[in-house]
C-alpha cells in the first residue's frame, strides 16, 4: 500500500508538471499553425520522447532495483557502429543487421549486469566504467577512410530508413517509433504489475536482504534488469540511426541523462522499490515538451539544462521527505500497536 500511495501521488505530480509546462509554453508561444499547441507540434513532442521513453522502460527496471545505468548513451553509439559495419562490409540482409545490433545491446546489458550483480561492483562505478568502454569500442570499430579518419556511415536504404519515418510516409502520419513506444510501455507495465518477475523487481529494490531470505534470486533479477535495458537501448539505437539514415561515433552523446531523468521525473524513486513505466512515459513527455518549448522560444539551451536539473533535485527531495514521513508513521503505528 505504501508503494502504491507514493507511486500514485508522484504520478499526479508528474502529470501536473506536464500540464503546467504545456500551458506555460502555449501562453508564451501561442496555439495554432506554426505555434506550440497544434497537432503537428504535439506529434513532434511524442516522437522526440519516444527513444528516451523506450530506453527509459529498461532504465526504470534497473532503478526499481535501486540501481542505475549510466552507459546507455555509449551503448547507442556502439550498437549503431556494429550495425554500420554489417551494413558497409557484409551482404547480410537488413533484418539480420538489425538483429546483430540488438544482440550487441543484449551483450552490453549482460556485461553491465555481470559486473554489478556477480562481481558486486557498485552500479554507479560499474556503468560509469562501461560508459567509457562502450564509447571506446564504438571508436575502435568506426568506419574510417583511407587515411584512418572516422567517417559517418550512410544507412539510407529504404528497407531500413522507413523505420525513421511515419506510417504511410506522410509528413503528418504517426512515426513508427511512436508505435514502438506504445508497445514497449504497455508490455513493460504489464510485466511490472502482473508478473512474478515484476514483483521480484520491487522486492529487490525495497530490501535486497529480505528478498534473498524470501527465496528470490537477487543476482539474476538484477542481471535481467540490465539485459532488458540493453535490449531497449538497442531498439532505441535502431530507430535513431534509421531516422538519421547514418551512424556515427557521436550517437547517444549526453543521452545517459535523458532516460534517467524521464524515470525520476515520472516518479521512479532512486532509492528503489517504487515507480512504474507509465510514470517514465510521462517523464519522457515532460522532457520532450521542455526541449520543444525552449526551441520554439529560441531560448539559450542552457536554460533547458538548468530547469531539468532543478526539477530533478525537487522530485528527489520530495521522494526523500515522503519516505522519511512514511517510515516515521510506520514506526509510530508499530509503537502504538505494541503498547496495545
Amino acid at each position: 500500500m505504501k508503494e502504491m500511495n507514493q507511486t500514485t501521488l508522484r504520478r499526479l505530480i508528474s502529470v501536473g508538471l506536464l500540464a503546467i509546462l504545456i500551458a506555460l509554453f502555449t501562453a508564451m508561444v501561442g496555439a495554432g499553425s506554426g505555434k506550440f499547441l497544434n497537432a503537428e507540434n504535439l506529434m513532434a513532442i511524442v516522437r522526440d520522447a519516444s527513444v528516451p521513453g523506450i530506453i527509459g522502460v529498461g532504465v526504470t527496471y534497473v532503478i526499481i532495483t535501486s540501481g542505475i545505468d549510466l552507459s546507455t548513451g555509449s551503448m547507442i553509439a556502439l550498437v549503431g557502429m556494429v550495425m554500420a559495419n554489417v551494413y558497409a562490409y557484409t551482404l547480410l540482409p537488413i533484418p539480420v543487421m538489425i538483429l546483430t545490433g540488438i544482440l550487441a545491446g543484449l551483450l552490453c546489458g549482460f556485461f553491465n549486469g555481470f559486473i554489478v550483480a556477480k562481481l558486486e561492483i557498485p552500479e554507479f562505478i560499474g556503468t560509469l566504467a562501461t560508459m567509457s568502454v562502450f564509447r571506446a569500442l564504438a571508436y575502435i570499430i568506426a568506419i574510417k577512410d583511407a587515411n584512418g579518419v572516422i567517417m559517418s556511415q550512410p544507412m539510407n536504404v529504404s528497407q531500413y530508413a522507413f523505420l525513421g519515418s511515419t506510417i504511410g510516409g506522410s509528413s503528418k502520419g504517426i512515426p513508427y517509433v511512436c508505435v514502438a513506444l506504445v508497445i514497449f510501455v504497455v508490455v513493460g507495465q504489464i510485466v511490472l504489475r502482473y508478473t512474478r518477475f515484476g514483483t521480484n523487481l520491487y522486492a529487490v529494490g525495497a530490501n535486497k536482504k529480505a528478498a534473498t531470505l524470501s527465496g528470490i534470486n537477487v543476482e539474476r533479477i538484477r542481471m535481467m534488469a540490465f539485459v532488458i535495458t540493453g535490449f531497449c537501448t538497442a531498439v532505441g539505437a535502431v530507430f535513431t540511426t534509421a531516422r538519421l539514415q547514418s551512424a556515427t561515433t557521436a550517437l547517444g552523446t549526453d543521452f545517459e541523462f535523458s532516460p534517467i531523468a524521464a524515470a525520476v521525473v515520472g516518479g521512479v524513486a532512486l532509492s528503489g522499490g517504487s515507480g512504474d513505466v507509465v510514470g517514465t512515459l510521462i517523464g519522457a513527455l515532460f522532457m520532450a515538451t521542455l526541449e520543444n518549448g525552449v526551441r520554439k522560444l529560441d531560448m539559450n539551451t542552457a536554460y533547458q539544462y538548468v530547469i531539468k536539473g532543478v526539477i530533478i533535485i525537487c522530485v528527489v527531495m520530495f521522494d526523500a521527505v515522503y519516505k522519511k514521513r512514511m517510515d516515521r508513521i510506520a514506526k509510530e503505528k508499530g509503537a502504538k500497536e505494541g503498547l496495545e
